[in-house]
């Protein structure tokens, strides 16, 4: 996580951001149910959507390990022979939850 980035995005409101955060990583995990399922029946193409939305959102945010893991592997050719390591991000977004919980609540 980018700290002075998610600073510099919450323009005084840390707590407001903290909020949209989570609101990001909570809507991420529910389209991540999903993905395991996609890749398995071949669906790339949606899988690919998905993933670039995720990453936009993560950009956001400053989320930057986020934004170079799914940007590794969102390719067509990168999920079709590799797939996506979904436990990875899994891990790389509590990651991430943990670092803004802790940025958030260290400059009250």
């Amino acid at each position: 996580m980018n700290p002075v980035y998610f600073k510099k995005m919450a323009h005084g409101d840390l707590p407001g951001l903290k909020e949209l955060a989570f609101d990001y990583f909570n809507d991420t995990r529910r389209l991540m149910t999903g993905w395991v399922a996609m890749a398995e029946a071949g669906d790339y193409g949606t899988l690919r959507e998905e993933l670039h939305r995720c990453k936009g959102g993560a950009s956001l945010f400053g989320l930057e390990r986020l934004v170079a893991l799914i940007g590794a592997s969102e390719s067509a050719t990168v999920l079709e022979t590799k797939g996506f390591d979904v436990e990875l991000f899994e891990k790389e977004l509590s990651d991430a939850e943990a670092a803004v919980i802790e940025l958030t609540e260290s400059a009250v």
